[in-house]
């Protein structure tokens, strides 16, 4: 993924992750009650809980949770502000201190260098990042940080997160933009009872929070009964279990969008946030880290989750460091005798050189050498993959995929670790799921058998048999009874997957399947079923089930408006209403998007098709204009583009858009069709069968590309490369009455010659 797709400015997430070992049988996803006190209490900050409480206090006091947000002050800050500079291509940042104050010399919104309060620190190590506050409420994220590190680790020097490229202002990634917006990208991780306060009108935020840094109610909830009488329920209580613990965790160490404020240990994850699956661009096909996903989402792969395991039997909870040094960790459970107190786990002597065969002390003898290798973010920032997996260097060369092997023995190759680890650990290799995911995600691919026996193999994980459902659609798979299956399942990650995998079916299919998820206990559930299901509203819906997508449409719209300081978000809400049918409302929305980033692609480019839609072709087309105009490197958007201009007739200018479109996107074999039919229908057939049958050599099963083929053939009078073509697609058509029609014509045409 391009850097600049990747919206992270600084959620330096904490150190405490997601694994342990219980002998709890994990639960299904399901709605925690939280106690009754502490639905009722308020939050009193974490003072009032060290009085009681000094000995956890003193452990969480110099975490990186404490110190995830703190008011910048000599004792906070670590950076050098004695007049110090950086330069970061033509731009030179300059720190220093007046007073009390420290300020930065940054380059503006506007490119102009101005002097800048910093107002808090951000994060403790390996990195320190700074905020400046701005007149609308604003905090800003400065992109140039302070690296904690010792100065004989590289560290103690200024640094820019985004070194190999070159962010000025107005760039999407700039310190001033939105996607460095404290209030909105880092504050609900970084602080305690956050209300994000934006007001739309104004575009300005008055933000507020119980405590501005992650305090003990961040993880215990609102006190206040508790302080006034500590025999009152045990705020802990919410966090015993593993579904309830993980819930309270997740809320932060994952890649999620936010559904609702407000959220309290003891409540939901899923009625807060939407976490992602094992998307592309986030996580590799097998599930590995790629971007920045913070453990969650790899440690519902892993075996430990399966097994009941919980965060805080490997982290203490209060300074989120391991409970124990090196492997011991690990071999608490992971011994030579099963562990009385954790007797499901298997047991082996692991902490051996004839386990991990190397040499005690040196690099690869640390189980989490190989079963949690690190990925490093944020330029200095190592982060370790919290699904615990047995490496599979086999997979990479199949697969594109990292492995713990030659992360480390970088002069060697993937092929020789395979082979390694066959010497060591004969016998043949178990399939996994990532060889399925991998399928599913190449374009023009049939995997419709592989998804749909693993969305409904209940012994994978649940994040995994989601992501399989998910791909439903673009893999091929319309398996009735299999989605049915997956819209039942007590896991309400699977349930929001086969939601997304839903789109071959037919409307009146997915009304039948979907509807009942409307009232979903959990809210991530239900606007997921809205989202979809929005079409539907306009379909003349007996009262009763229009009141259960109305309701369940007034929520989705809810969160979207959450989020009103985003054009995403707004973009979003205004496409609900064109899935609704509610042209009017869509254009207010897509136009208040567009108020907020004038060069929002998404919103010209969805705005563009809505007045496609009404009739509006010419002003389609100049929206378009100003899409690719901000967005050149945007292959669907030169599309769109391009098909615009074909309704004007202008198929000239149509082609140049098709051929950018394919050239920048040449796994897209829609784009390339486009291009071959331009180029045919502007007279020039030999290129149009050049870049078809190009095209058809890299996506050989995609049915729109050998039905071009074999038309433009036959027009040209190619015969016999007609049907070459014709034959081929109907052994992916068998029942297709027309294609063999088309076959007899043309094997008529040939005996007559």
């Amino acid at each position: 993924m391009h850097d600049k797709a990747r919206l992270v400015f600084g959620l330096a997430v904490l150190a405490a992750s997601l694994s342990a070992c219980t002998g709890e049988t994990p639960s299904a996803e399901q709605p925690v009650v939280a106690q009754t006190a502490s639905q009722q209490a308020s939050y009193v900050g974490s003072d009032a809980c060290a009085g009681c409480h000094s000995e956890a206090a003193e452990a969480w006091q110099p975490s990186h949770h404490w110190h995830a947000m703190q008011p910048a002050t000599a004792e906070t800050v670590q950076g050098d502000f004695d007049d110090a500079s950086f330069t970061y291509g033509d731009i030179e940042y300059r720190f220093l201190t007046r007073g009390d104050d420290y300020l930065a010399v940054a380059d503006d919104a506007d490119g102009e260098m101005r002097e800048f309060v910093i107002t808090h620190t951000f994060g403790v190590a390996p990195l320190q990042q700074y905020l400046i506050s701005f007149s609308d409420g604003r905090r800003q994220a400065l992109s140039v940080a302070w690296d904690t590190r010792p100065a004989e680790s590289g560290g103690q020097r200024w640094f820019h997160l985004y070194p190999d490229e070159t962010i000025r202002h107005g760039d999407e990634l700039h310190w001033t933009s939105r996607n460095a917006n404290w209030n909105f990208m880092c504050a609900d991780c970084h602080s305690t009872d956050l209300n994000k306060g934006y007001d739309a009108p104004t575009d300005s935020f008055t933000t507020s929070w119980a405590e501005i840094t992650v305090g003990c109610e961040a993880c215990h909830g609102p006190g206040s009964r508790h302080a006034e009488d500590p025999d009152t329920a045990g705020l802990l209580a919410a966090l015993t279990t593993q579904s309830s613990q993980i819930d309270t965790c997740a809320r932060c160490h994952s890649r999620r969008g936010v559904l609702a404020e407000g959220f309290s240990p003891g409540s939901s994850f899923l009625d807060h946030y939407l976490p992602s699956l094992l998307d592309a661009g986030l996580y590799h096909p097998d599930g590995q880290i790629q971007d920045e996903v913070y453990v969650y989402g790899s440690f519902l792969q892993s075996k430990m989750h399966q097994r009941g395991v919980r965060c805080t039997d490997c982290h203490d909870p209060h300074t989120a460091e391991l409970k124990r040094p090196g492997n011991a960790t690990c071999t608490l459970c992971h011994q030579s005798e099963p562990s009385p107190d954790f007797p499901t786990l298997s047991a082996g002597h692991y902490d051996s050189e004839d386990h991990h065969f190397h040499s005690v002390g040196s690099p690869g003898s640390q189980c989490v050498d190989c079963h949690m290798p690190e990925q490093t973010y944020m330029v200095v920032d190592p982060r370790r993959d919290h699904s615990f997996r047995v490496p599979r260097p086999d997979l990479s060369d199949t697969l594109g995929t990292p492995n713990a092997c030659t992360g480390c023995h970088a002069d060697r190759t993937s092929t020789w670790a395979a082979d390694e680890i066959a010497k060591r650990f004969p016998g043949e290799r178990a399939n996994h799921y990532g060889e399925v995911i991998a399928v599913a995600r190449t374009p023009g691919a049939d995997a419709a058998t592989l998804l749909t026996r693993l969305a409904t193999d209940a012994t994978e994980p649940g994040i995994v048999r989601a992501t399989a459902f998910s791909l439903f659609s673009s893999g091929g798979s319309s398996d009735r009874e299999a989605l049915q299956s997956g819209l039942a399942d007590n896991d309400a990650l699977v349930r929001i997957g086969a939601l997304r995998g839903l789109g071959s079916l037919s409307a009146f299919e997915r009304w039948q399947l979907a509807s009942p998820l409307l009232a979903d206990p959990l809210l991530a559930v239900r606007v997921e079923a809205a989202r979809l299901l929005a079409p539907a509203l306009g379909q003349g819906l007996p009262q009763a089930q229009r009141a259960a997508l109305e309701g369940a449409l007034a929520e989705l719209r809810e969160t979207r408006l959450l989020n009103a300081d985003r054009p995403d978000a707004l973009t979003a809400l205004a496409g609900v209403y064109v899935d609704a049918g509610d042209y009017a409302e869509a254009e207010r929305w897509f136009t208040a998007a567009l108020d907020l980033d004038p060069a929002w692609v998404q919103a010209l480019a969805n705005l563009a098709d809505l007045r496609r839609l009404t009739g509006r072709d010419a002003e389609s087309a100049t929206l378009l204009e100003r899409a690719v105009a901000a967005r050149p490197d945007n292959a669907s958007v030169q599309y769109a583009y391009g098909l615009s201009l074909v309704r004007l007739g202008r198929a000239e200018e149509a082609l140049m858009q098709f051929r950018s479109a394919a050239e920048l996107a040449p796994d897209n074999p829609g784009y390339a069709y486009a291009h071959g039919i331009a180029l045919n229908s502007t007279g020039q057939s030999d290129a149009s069968v050049r870049v078809l049958a190009d095209a058809l050599a890299r996506f050989p099963i995609d049915e729109n590309l050998l039905q071009a083929l074999m038309t433009i053939e036959r027009d040209r009078g190619n015969t016999v490369a007609a049907l070459r073509y014709a034959r081929r697609l109907a052994e992916l058509r068998p029942g297709d009455v027309s294609i063999g029609a088309f076959i007899q014509q043309l094997e008529s045409t040939a005996d007559q010659r």
